[in-house]
């Protein structure tokens, strides 16, 4: 048997594009997003791309996140100021939340529809803010 140091396999992103993000969902699905601004959702499996969200951000995305309580919605992180909610097989946004500043950081609760963003501006030294999502 091959070891291939680890390696279990690879998935080439988009061509010239860089990934900056990658979560995984409980149910076992690989989400990326980077410089091309689209979310990839990846069945394991069988190492094909289920469903691809063109568009979701306006610029390149840093961070996500599957929802806690359905699996279908993801939380899309960009680069600039805002948070976006969305179907990921619909590509479809349900609502997004913008900041004062960047972020430069973005947590999720695992059990509870509860975030938490930090970010930084040429007027605050720094600034944190906790949102809950709710039905």
């Amino acid at each position: 048997m091959h070891n291939n140091g680890g390696c279990v396999q690879r998935v080439s992103g988009p061509t010239g594009g860089i990934l900056y993000s990658v979560c995984t969902s409980p149910s076992g699905l690989i989400a990326v997003g980077g410089t091309d601004r689209a979310v990839t959702i990846y069945d394991p499996r069988r190492w094909s791309a289920l469903s691809r969200w063109v568009g979701c951000s306006k610029y390149e995305i840093t961070g996500l996140s599957f929802s806690s309580v359905d699996q279908s919605f993801i939380y899309v992180q960009g680069v600039d100021y805002e948070i976006t909610c969305g179907r990921w097989r619909e590509s479809e946004r349900a609502f997004s939340f913008r900041g004062d500043s960047n972020w430069l950081g973005f947590s999720k609760s695992v059990r509870t529809q509860m975030w938490l963003l930090g970010g930084a501006s040429l007027e605050v030294s720094s600034l944190l803010m906790l949102g809950r999502i709710s039905r």
